[in-house]
């Protein structure tokens, strides 16, 4: 792996990982139409370790007041509404991203198609075009129950197929439920921690190769890392603003491009 690669991987990953445009489906397309090789396993999980690294560096404040938490006499209330109870919530969420993970593993990896993808880039499309609609009007939009962190969970596992973006999914299905925007979207980047840790495991269960050079390591991961951050910034300024549904047209764009190569053949 050349330094280029390792930097314009560490871009690719950061990016998307975020983004709601499908981290895994970009990595398909760059795949086909620049010969771009997917990353050696022990490198492919240097860059998930440094968009982890990333999601931790944003949510500093709130993994705080959850730790925090633990040893307060009142554990599930906090000044930042950060506390014990969404803990809970993670797991909950995290129990059904696991199981369809599981179940649904080989199935990506062996079913890919571009017609597939195309058709879920669709999707997503269509939910970023539904990011303004309230279904429910919820008391506290601040509180997410149990069933809800439950949906979104399930949700977020279907985001194992490409075209399916998973913060774009849940942030969206959050917003669609009536959670107010700056909680979906933080919430949305906390349980995204022990999916991507589920991630790294199943790389690690394929084995592990070989890391390039210490100089494309360091800079794939810091890449990662910072682009990630950048993301992560960016999709709450649009959430919050209530301008989500900006990736539309891009999502609609990459629907096209896969029925085309679809089509080629």
């Amino acid at each position: 792996m050349t330094f280029l690669q390792s930097i314009l991987l560490g871009l690719l990953q950061g990016a998307t990982e975020f983004l709601p445009v499908s981290s895994s489906g970009h990595l398909l397309l760059a795949q086909r139409l620049f010969g771009l090789r997917e990353p050696e396993l022990a490198f492919d999980l240097l860059l998930h370790l440094g968009t982890l690294a990333a999601v931790l560096f944003f949510l500093r404040s709130e993994i705080a007041s959850i730790a925090s938490s633990l040893v307060r006499r009142d554990p599930w209330a906090a000044p930042s509404g950060w506390g014990r109870r969404d803990i809970w919530l993670t797991i909950v969420a995290s129990i059904p991203t696991g199981i369809i993970g599981i179940v649904f593993h080989g199935t990506v990896e062996t079913g890919l198609t571009f017609w597939g993808m195309g058709a879920r880039y669709l999707v997503l499309t269509t939910l970023l075009l539904l990011t303004n609609l309230r279904f429910r009007h919820k008391a506290d939009p601040d509180r997410i129950e149990w069933w809800e962190a439950a949906a979104i969970g399930v949700i977020q596992g279907l985001a194992v197929f490409p075209g399916l973006s998973r913060s774009g999914s849940t942030i969206i299905l959050a917003l669609l439920l009536g959670i107010a925007p700056l909680r979906a979207a933080k919430f949305s980047f906390l349980i995204s921690l022990p999916a991507i840790l589920g991630g790294a495991i199943f790389t690690l269960e394929k084995g592990v190769s070989r890391l390039p050079g210490l100089a494309p390591c360091v800079a794939g991961f810091l890449v990662a890392l910072v682009v990630g951050y950048l993301a992560l910034l960016l999709v709450e300024r649009l959430v919050v603003k209530g301008r989500f549904q900006r990736f539309a047209p891009y999502t609609a764009a990459l629907a096209a491009l896969c029925f085309y190569l679809q089509y080629r053949g």
